[in-house]
């Protein structure tokens, strides 16, 4: 196995963007037959389940990825090179979407506005929205991810401490009841994905370990990615029960997205001798896609609700909802290759592909 390029990891990349398109590009569709002269209430409410049970949290899987390759791939690099690359190719694309995305901006309402203040207060408020993942809905996570990259010293620190052991695993345990909580701004939002990020760098220093404790086990590791699911049916059939600053449907879907990647990951690195050209695109264009798909989801649902009725059928409205995850991905696709096609290799810092 190459250290430069670990094709389950690359497959796994391209598995986590199509989940988090799902659940925004599904959500809309939801919303949009929703608003039927004769929608189907009942059905709608557990297919808005079935949605969430899916695909929330689907994040996760980019932070386990994250932290699996800096231990694997990144970390002999040494933290000069981590840092230039982050800086490079996230941050950089990060504040390019969201310069763009506060000039033409579409609110959580769906409500599209063009900035019309001056330059100074333009540049007050791409800061503000920098730091702050508020140019439109989907960037909270970024500000979250440049932390973690800001504590991986520490954490790859704590982890070589043989008497840390304890902190480390206290760290990978504490998305159980410190939850995200979405859209605040919490410390708990980053003590969850901290968590997330511990792990995978655990597992990126254990990768082929961990492959083969996965495949030794991986009836086990199927019955909890199924037994989360189920707990989280529960769950939702109980409106989500809180606890103080615990979501108990936060801790499951953590458990699940963990058992999820875990099987994932074996199932890409058994089977793909090579990654396939589709899944290869989505790898290799994840974090472009990622930037783009929300503000895509806004234009789409202005063009649907201008240009088509909403469908009122439950099978209509699933494949409706099928339809828009896989518009959205191609529409992401073929603007980010327009993008290197016109940028060459300066792409990477514009739009992160």
């Amino acid at each position: 196995m190459t250290k430069e390029f670990i094709h389950s990891m690359h497959a796994f990349r391209g598995f986590a963007i199509v989940n988090i398109v799902a659940i925004h590009a599904v959500e809309f569709m939801f919303y949009f037959a929703g608003t039927a002269e004769n929608p189907p209430g009942s059905a709608l409410k557990f297919l808005g389940w079935g949605d969430s049970i899916l695909f929330h949290d689907s994040t996760l899987y980019f932070t386990f990825i994250s932290g699996i390759l800096f231990s694997l791939v990144l970390a002999e690099r040494g933290y000069s090179q981590f840092f230039k690359s982050k800086f490079s190719y996230v941050v950089l694309p990060y504040l390019v979407f969201t310069a763009l995305f506060t000039w033409i901006n579409w609110s959580f309402e769906g409500v599209r506005t063009v900035f019309a203040g001056s330059p100074i207060e333009f540049i007050i408020l791409v800061g503000k929205n920098f730091f702050s993942g508020g140019a439109i809905f989907t960037f909270w996570y970024i500000p979250v991810l440049m932390v973690l990259y800001l504590l991986t010293p520490a954490l790859a620190r704590l982890m070589a401490i043989e008497k840390a052991k304890w902190l480390v695993a206290l760290i990978i345990l504490a998305p159980l009841v410190c939850s995200r909580a979405w859209p605040d701004i919490t410390w708990t939002n980053f003590a969850y994905f901290t968590g997330a990020y511990m792990l995978g760098l655990l597992v990126g220093a254990n990768f082929r370990k961990t492959i083969e404790l996965t495949e030794r086990y991986v009836l086990l590791v199927a019955a909890v990615a199924i037994g989360s699911t189920i707990l989280l049916v529960a769950l939702f059939s109980l409106d989500s029960p809180k606890w103080g600053i615990v979501t108990f449907a936060e801790s499951a879907w953590y458990i699940q997205k963990i058992a999820i990647s875990a099987l994932a990951i074996l199932i890409f690195d058994r089977i793909m001798a090579v990654v396939p050209k589709w899944l290869d695109v989505l790898g290799n264009y994840a974090f472009a896609i990622y930037f783009l798909h929300a503000y895509l989801l806004f234009e789409m649902y202005t063009i649907m609700e201008n240009s088509i009725a909403a469908p009122e059928s439950t099978p209509l409205i699933v494949i409706f909802a099928i339809s828009n995850v896989v518009v959205v991905i191609l529409a992401s696709v073929l603007i980010t290759y327009g993008c290197k096609r016109i940028l060459g290799r300066w792409s990477r810092y514009a739009v992160g592909a």
